[in-house]
């Protein structure tokens, strides 16, 4: 039996008296699930990965991952959060994708061959240009890198394929089923199921700070449910 990665109980938030969004919110993610959280906007998505990722701690119930209390703060190293804007800011910086693989290197202590790095994520060719001459996909596909570097057992995503097109955002779906398929858990917030028609295992639909509905992903775009 899969180890559980997130638990929530219970869990609620309120930004003031008059705006609850977490209402009581229970769901559990497996280890090696490729979840995808949909919902409208306002329906607590955004809430509960900044609660997951120890941003918001002034919430009542309970959240666990990995086991362990999340204001515990124990797992900090085991999670990796990419957003649809991954390195937007500094792509004005004149530094290369290879020096920045230099840097995170550095950063953990690690070494590793950095063209076999980047030829996991195709983008070995590039490993001399400036983060200013990559397209979107290439620098979500950087950030991806970055993740896997770091050996982070749950990688949480943010709308990766906002600002890509459609063969990037491809690509982006097939690297994250490979890294599933390895025993880590995604987390992948989207307002397109079709982005991860025959990548993700599950969707998970939250409405009102609760969890509507879980499925898995064929049964979600067959029923055709809206994001």
């Amino acid at each position: 039996m899969a180890a559980t990665v997130i638990r929530a109980r219970n869990l609620q938030f309120a930004y003031d008296s008059d705006h609850a969004v977490l209402n009581g919110l229970d769901l559990e993610v497996q280890a090696g699930d490729f979840v995808t959280l949909i919902g409208a906007n306002g329906s607590g998505k955004s809430t509960l990965l900044n609660i997951v990722l120890s941003q918001l701690t002034d919430y009542q119930g309970d959240l666990e991952l990995f086991g362990d209390n999340v204001k515990q703060n124990r797992h900090f190293a085991d999670i990796a959060y990419i957003s649809q804007n991954s390195f937007v800011a500094y792509r004005n910086f004149p530094t290369t994708v290879r020096e920045v693989l230099q840097v995170h290197l550095a950063y953990l202590k690690k070494q590793q061959d950095i063209v076999k790095c980047l030829q996991e994520v195709r983008l070995a060719e590039h490993a001399n240009k400036r983060l200013s001459e990559l397209s979107g996909g290439q620098l979500q596909r950087l950030a991806l890198l970055l993740a896997l570097i770091k050996e982070a057992k749950l990688i949480i995503l943010d709308e990766p394929t906002a600002a890509i097109d459609r063969n990037f955002a491809r690509e982006m779906m097939q690297l994250l089923r490979n890294i599933a398929d390895t025993g880590n858990t995604i987390l992948l917030v989207t307002h397109n199921l079709a982005d991860v028609d025959g990548y993700a295992d599950y969707v998970y639909e939250l409405e009102g700070g609760k969890l509507k509905l879980q499925t898995e992903t064929k049964t979600a775009v067959q029923e055709k449910v809206r994001c």
